[in-house]
């Protein structure tokens, strides 16, 4: 699929893994999270994008097909390039939309998550949608990362309890975790009255866990206390890159300080390392304890960055018809009537 002088090339997962890490990839953007994530109803896919026959970037991601739905194209975090260039940025998409078509995709879905920071982009074809991660960028730190006085103290209260800090890919603390983020799920409920799902993204689960321990990138830091499990991280990290992907904790954990104890000998760790950079993810909403959550992040120099993701209108009938629904729904303002018509929406969109 070629647009000007660049083309796009379906590519193995083999030639995808070649200097991957030379093209500034994200988290997302790796075979490791991609291949993953698949499972009966998906399929893996791996892109090079090329310029004169240059490879000048890496996009890949997964093809979820629904009998209903049709077939759907999640890029889960790219294009990367080796520099950023937003008319890359676009023209590459505009390709994957073409490509699209060609396949009969019915949408094409570019996530937000640990995308290159850039400038607002309208891109034909695609709307776009908002997600305000907090990071700490290890560069901005010198010899140790800065943490507020709260968050040191409720670190040094988990270690006068006795908390030692450990980590593993084994399949025990897995099972421990899964427990825990239940338990963490249904204080959050009680105490703000709202449910969620803790594997918060399509196709996670603990199969998905597990393969992600075995390619080395997924690992779990946790503390225990007198050899019982009380608060365990599951994280990301590859080529000084580290992402906080889930957490759960039990009630002892959060009374004794101890998620603060565990984040910062993650901080300490990648400091000695010289890491990259430790992201700490989203926050919910406020009235779903967002607050608290943004306060925490913020407490050890987690900065708020905003990512952009662009997804595509409905490319195959009869969905298509639901198009000019999408662009009204997007102009309008939020009132319950409104909002109850853009749930419904988002079924069929299945983001």
């Amino acid at each position: 699929m070629k647009n000007s002088e660049l083309e796009l090339q379906r590519i193995s997962i083999d030639d995808y893994k070649e200097n991957m890490d030379d093209f500034n990839v994200g988290l997302f953007n790796t075979w490791q999270w991609v291949n993953s994530l698949t499972n009966e109803f998906t399929e893996d896919i791996y892109f090079h994008i090329t310029k004169n026959g240059e490879i000048i970037g890496k996009a890949c991601g997964f093809l979820l097909n629904q009998k209903r739905k049709g077939k759907h194209l999640y890029i889960t975090g790219g294009p990367n390039f080796k520099e950023w260039d937003a008319g890359l940025f676009k023209e590459s998409l505009a390709l994957l939309h073409s490509y699209a078509l060609k396949e009969g995709f019915a949408r094409i879905h570019i996530r937000p998550f640990e995308q290159v920071v850039h400038e607002v982009l309208d891109i034909d074809n695609y709307f776009r949608t908002v997600a305000r991660e907090y990071v700490i960028d290890y560069s901005e730190h010198v010899d140790k990362v800065k943490f507020s006085y709260g968050f040191k103290q409720n670190a040094k209260k988990a270690r006068k309890a006795g908390a030692e800090f450990k980590s593993t890919r084994s399949a025990e603390v897995l099972d421990r975790l899964i427990e825990l983020m239940d338990n963490t799920r249904l204080t959050r409920k009680e105490k703000y009255g709202q449910n969620y799902d803790p594997m918060y993204m399509l196709n996670l689960n603990k199969d998905t866990l597990t393969k992600l321990l075995d390619t080395g990138m997924g690992i779990m830091h946790y503390a225990e206390i007198a050899g019982e499990i009380h608060s365990v991280q599951f994280n990301l990290e590859h080529d000084g890159k580290i992402f906080g992907l889930l957490m759960g904790s039990d009630d002892d954990a959060y009374s004794k300080g101890i998620p603060s104890f565990i984040d910062q000998n993650i901080s300490e760790k990648a400091m000695k390392e010289n890491a990259r950079y430790y992201n700490l993810g989203t926050v919910p909403l406020d009235r779903e304890g967002g607050q608290g959550l943004r306060k925490y992040k913020e407490s050890q120099s987690g900065r708020e960055i905003v990512r952009y993701g662009y997804y595509s209108y409905f490319l195959i009938y009869p969905n298509k018809l639901l198009n000019p629904f999408i662009k009204l729904s997007k102009k309008l303002p939020d009132n319950k009537i409104i909002n109850l018509c853009r749930k419904l929406i988002r079924i069929f969109n299945f983001q």
